[in-house]
């Protein structure tokens, strides 16, 4: 029924030259849906010209939930391989789906940001009970809290700081904090990247993009006198991500998930003789083995060459090597157990760390939560002590893994 309402509405479109080249709009289910539940987008493609249009329609999107004073981030998954092309005077349709919040309620407005073009937004309505087809009346969607008139005012700074800052961040790497009986006892680390370019397909999911990564990891000697840091890695970068597109189908055994390459910069922020800095060039490729909705093994090597000097630490290629390899076998809502290895220049000098994260869900946190395990063996936990061997083990919490 919806693709017949936009035929009837594209015909009327074709005297509209002038217009852009394709019209995109985003089309929501009528029916009231329930909080926590999966729902479908229609993203409708528009081609009123007399040729045919090539489009790279992205197999994610990252978009904004808003109801009342409330927002959320959320990502839209394509339910099959995005169409590349939209014919002359003929229109193109792609199926997203997205899972709502729990405290989602009321009338919920989805926003996806399209870089410097207006954002797509359609509404959703959303109580306590799904509309069910039959005889009878249709259950009235639940209203949402009046928003008070001092936040009003904000909405449009709002939505604007989203689509020219906060679309902009993603996770890197894992964000985590764990506690062990070895001294130092607590280790932490938080990552972040930011696109800082889009190459190709819509800004806020494109898949090929100029990213600027963050990454510090500390290592917190919580039992000392004063509980002082013991030595903080602070890892910028700078790198392009190419991320493949989404597969014909899902029983292929082996699929390429992209690849990133740059350059990343680490150092403790130490002076004298606890001074340790180096730079490095790096390439990482991940593949995918087994179907990604289901149990799998992911393989993420990452080789590197060293850009400079080491004049801070002139033998730590012969600890840390040219790469370090890693696997992670796991299930997307299930647990998952990483290993991560370096074998040093001369392969005698062999570093292995393991993280076993399984999922807690509580209504006390309202983001997604892992318990953490990990295990480390090997060299340089630190930068300071980048040729000191250690062994330990420490438990606590992970954000993203």
């Amino acid at each position: 029924m919806k693709s017949f309402l936009f035929a009837a509405t594209f015909a009327a479109l074709l005297s509209a030259a002038g217009a852009q080249p394709l019209v995109t709009s985003l089309i929501a289910p009528a029916s009231t849906l329930a909080p926590g539940s999966t729902v479908e987008l229609e993203l409708v493609t528009l081609n009123p010209a007399s040729n045919d249009i090539e489009t790279r329609l992205p197999v994610a999107l990252d978009a904004v939930l808003f109801s009342g004073d409330r927002s959320w981030p959320v990502q839209l998954h394509a339910a099959h391989r995005p169409p590349t092309a939209v014919s002359a005077r003929s229109f193109a349709s792609q199926e997203f789906k997205l899972v709502l919040p729990p405290e989602a309620a009321g009338r919920v407005i989805v926003e996806i940001s399209q870089g410097d073009a207006p954002p797509l937004r359609t509404a959703l309505r959303v109580g306590d009970t799904p509309t069910v087809a039959g005889p009878g009346p249709a259950l009235p969607p639940a209203e949402p809290a009046p928003r008070p008139l001092s936040t009003l005012a904000a909405t449009p700074a709002e939505a604007s700081l989203h689509r020219a800052f906060i679309a902009h961040f993603s996770f890197h790497d894992p964000i985590y904090f764990i506690y062990g009986a070895d001294a130092p006892a607590a280790k932490f680390q938080f990552s972040f990247k930011y696109r800082l370019l889009s190459f190709t397909g819509p800004a806020a999911a494109s898949p090929q993009s100029l990213q600027f990564g963050y990454t510090q990891r500390s290592l917190w000697d919580l039992r000392s006198a004063s509980s002082p840091f013991y030595d903080t890695s602070y890892m910028p970068s700078l790198f392009y991500e190419l991320l493949a597109p989404a597969a014909d189908d899902s029983s292929g055994l082996v699929t390429w998930l992209g690849v990133q390459a740059g350059y990343q910069h680490e150092s403790n922020g130490r002076a004298g003789q606890d001074s340790r800095s180096l730079n490095t060039a790096f390439v990482r490729p991940a593949l995918l083995i087994g179907p990604g909705d289901g149990w799998h093994l992911i393989v993420a090597p990452r080789l590197f060459a060293y850009v400079g000097g080491l004049s801070d630490n002139t033998d730590l290629k012969n600890y840390r090597g040219y790469g370090e390899w890693a696997f992670i076998f796991g299930k997307n809502d299930g647990p998952s157990l990483s290993y991560t290895g370096r074998a040093g220049r001369h392969f005698d000098h062999f570093t292995t760390q393991i993280d076993l994260t399984i999922p807690v869900r509580t209504k006390l946190l309202d983001f997604s939560t892992y318990l953490l395990v990990q295990y480390f063996n090997g060299y340089g936990e630190s930068l300071r002590d980048y040729n000191a061997k250690s062994e330990t083990i420490r438990a606590g919490i992970s954000l993203v893994r």
